[in-house]
């Protein structure tokens, strides 16, 4: 069983491979995103192809912002895929309400980062329509549900009630007439995405991972009872000054910190603070080892090997680099 976390510039995907299945969550930013262009990212298509990797069971998608959804197009479009899970499924199109934005998206990056989640959704919509591949919408769960042998899945997100008040509220911005109505109910929309995010707690023959999504808050409630611990905690928002909840990381007690960002640290991502606390947190448990990464940054722990970046946390200091073929640029695949 093998756990991935892909350095996709600002942003995530993560996959789970395990003797022939394969989860994916998450996609990073679309394959012409210029994230890719920095040295040592790789496109989630490209990596599975890397992987060889002949289906895929499903494919969670935790919220509707670009880096996270954008990169999940071209793996529907290649790959057959079993189910896709999103945190939302609305009935209306969104294509007048991107229409709409368009014109505001080169003063406004918030605005312009969850115009490409839209747009990328609704071409997902399409493609996976065309498969006949399901498409569920998904809310938070109380119990582990199976998705093969040895490897189980807990949701944590929004309520069905919940849910169904978002999907109104994107409804309602879908079908406005005026443009700058549009715009604002947008705005407003999007003021709260990551608050819905999907996250999930995965079991996998004993060993555990709590992947947040981008789910900040709220954790204070779901930390109450029956909480389960975590060898590995993703931490939330791509390591933001919001993206350790402290009861969270009690709650899971983890050995291993990670966080999906980029080397420029876009957004204050993976920023000293939470770092600083990762290790506080170590420290008092005395492990004995600080494992926290990441994805974007994996050189200031492993360092460079003949002019090569480490690919992946399976790169450790004095270890012969194997699999970075697809991450140095001058190397033929």
């Amino acid at each position: 069983m093998e756990l991935y976390f892909l350095s996709v510039g600002y942003g995530e995907a993560i996959v789970l491979l395990d003797a022939g299945h394969c989860l994916v969550i998450d996609g990073g930013a679309g394959a012409q995103d210029c994230a890719y262009e920095a040295a040592g990212t790789i496109r989630l298509a490209d990596f599975l192809h890397q992987k060889q990797v002949q289906c895929i069971d499903y494919i969670l998608c935790t919220h509707l912002h670009n880096d996270h959804i954008g990169g999940l197009l071209d793996v529907v479009e290649q790959f057959p895929i079993g189910q896709f899970w999103i945190n939302l499924l609305p009935e209306k199109s969104a294509q007048s309400a991107i229409l709409a934005a368009e014109p505001e998206c080169a003063e406004d990056l918030s605005l312009r980062l969850f115009t490409q989640g839209l747009r990328a959704f609704e071409r997902l919509r399409s493609v996976l329509a065309a498969r006949k591949i399901p498409i569920l919408e998904r809310t938070a769960t109380e119990a582990y549900e199976t998705l093969w042998q040895g490897c189980e899945i807990r949701l944590f997100g929004m309520t069905p009630e919940q849910t169904a008040k978002r999907r109104d509220e994107y409804n309602t911005f879908c079908v406005l007439k005026d443009p700058k109505a549009q715009r604002d109910a947008m705005r407003a929309f999007d003021r709260v995405e990551n608050t819905c995010s999907l996250a999930c707690s995965l079991k996998m023959d004993g060993w555990c991972a709590m992947l947040t999504g981008d789910l900040c808050s709220g954790w204070e409630e779901r930390c109450k009872a029956d909480f389960p611990s975590a060898e590995l905690l993703k931490l939330t928002h791509h390591g933001q000054k919001d993206g350790m909840p402290q009861v969270l990381v009690e709650a899971c007690d983890p050995s291993v910190f990670l966080m999906c960002a980029d080397a420029e640290r876009t957004f204050q991502s993976a920023c000293e603070a939470v770092k600083t606390r990762a290790r506080a947190y170590l420290e008092a448990k005395e492990r004995q080892t600080q494992h926290i990464y990441t994805t974007g940054r994996l050189e200031e722990q492993f360092g460079r090997q003949d002019g090569i970046q480490p690919c992946a946390l399976c790169c450790t200091a004095g270890t012969p680099i194997t699999c970075t073929a697809y991450y140095a640029r001058d190397v033929k695949r």
